[in-house]
C-alpha cells in the first residue's frame, strides 16, 4: 500500500548511511551524484525501489523523456532507491540512498523509509546536502558538518546543529530517524550560487572526499579530477572578457571563507549574479561537453 518494495539483507556490519535527495537539499544533482558514485565505485546491490505514483505531483516533479541506446524512447520516473554495498577492508559496511524529494505524503514516507533503515541497527546516518554560498567557482569548495548530538558533533569536528525554520525531506527523515535512536550528521557543501546548473564536479567531489572519516576509508574518486578541469575551462569560456562577471568573481575570491554576502557590503554597486551571470548559466545548460 505504501509503494515501497524491499528485498531482504542480511550481515550487513553496522553499516554507515549515506543519504541524498535532489530538491530543497540539493543544488542541482550534486548530492546525488555523490551517491550514485558510491554506488558503482563499491559495486552496491539495489535493496529497495519506492512506486513514485502515491508521492509526487507528476505536474511539479515530472518525468523524463528519453532516447535509449536503441534509438527508443523511454520515460523515466522519478525514483527513490536503496542500495548496500559491503567494504570488506573496512570496520563498517554502506547503505546508500539516493532519491528525489517527494511532493506528497512525507509522513507517510518519511516513517516507512526509517523504518527500512532502522531494521540494519546503522552506526551513523549522514545526509547530504548542497546548497548555494558566495563562493568562487576559482576556489575549492567549502564543506560544513553539523549535527545536534554533541558526542557525534566532537568525534568528527561538527558544528551544532541550531537552524530553525522550513525544511525539506531531510529534515523530516531526521526527525523520524532520531525517535528510532539513530546518530544523525549532515554535510553540506557551499556551491557557487551564480553557477544554476545541474552538474558541479567540483562540489561532488568535495563532498566525496569529506566523507572519508564518515565511512573509514577514502572512496575512489575516479574521473572527478578530469571533469572539474572541463567544467572550469567551460566557466571560463564563458565569462571570458565580460568585465562585470571577472570584477563579480574577484570580490567573491577577496572574501573567500568570510562568513558575509560581499553583495551586501559593496554598498550595491555590483549587479546581481542573476544579472550579470546569465549567459554563463546559458552557456553551460547548452554545452555538449558535459
Amino acid at each position: 500500500m505504501d509503494g515501497f518494495t524491499v528485498s531482504e539483507v542480511s550481515g550487513l556490519r553496522s553499516p554507515v548511511v549515506i543519504m541524498a535527495f535532489t530538491g530543497w537539499s540539493d543544488t542541482g544533482t550534486v548530492t546525488t551524484d555523490v551517491a550514485s558514485h558510491l554506488i558503482e565505485a563499491f559495486d552496491a546491490e539495489r535493496f529497495l525501489t519506492v512506486d513514485p505514483e502515491d508521492y509526487y505531483v507528476f505536474t511539479d516533479t515530472r518525468p523524463h523523456v528519453r532516447i535509449d541506446e536503441d534509438g527508443v524512447r523511454a520515460l523515466d520516473w522519478p525514483d527513490n532507491e536503496g542500495f548496500a554495498a559491503r567494504l570488506p577492508d573496512n570496520d563498517h559496511d554502506l547503505v546508500i540512498v539516493r532519491g528525489v524529494e517527494p511532493n506528497l505524503r512525507w509522513r507517510t514516507f518519511s516513517e516507512r523509509l526509517s523504518d527500512v533503515v532502522a531494521t540494519f541497527e546503522p552506526s551513523l546516518v549522514c545526509t547530504l546536502v548542497a546548497r548555494p554560498a558566495a563562493t568562487p567557482h576559482t576556489r575549492p569548495i567549502p564543506v560544513t558538518g553539523s549535527s545536534a548530538d554533541p558526542r557525534l558533533s566532537a568525534k568528527y569536528g561538527l558544528g551544532r546543529s541550531l537552524y530553525q525554520g522550513p525544511t525539506g525531506i531531510l529534515g523530516v527523515l531526521h526527525d523520524s530517524l532520531r525517535r528510532r535512536g539513530a546518530g544523525l550528521i549532515s554535510l553540506a557543501a557551499g556551491v557557487p550560487h551564480y553557477l544554476n546548473v545541474e552538474e558541479n564536479p567540483a562540489a561532488t567531489l568535495a563532498l566525496l572526499r569529506a566523507l572519508q572519516p564518515v565511512i573509514g576509508i577514502a572512496p575512489p574518486e575516479g574521473d572527478f579530477e578530469d571533469e572539474i578541469e572541463r567544467f572550469t575551462s567551460r566557466v571560463e569560456e564563458a565569462s571570458r572578457g565580460d568585465t562585470q562577471i571577472g570584477e563579480y568573481v574577484r570580490t567573491l575570491e577577496e572574501h573567500y571563507g568570510e562568513d558575509r554576502e560581499p553583495e551586501a557590503e559593496s554598498g550595491g554597486d555590483l549587479p546581481s549574479a542573476d544579472d550579470i551571470l546569465r549567459d554563463v548559466e546559458d552557456f553551460l545548460r547548452g554545452s555538449n561537453d558535459r
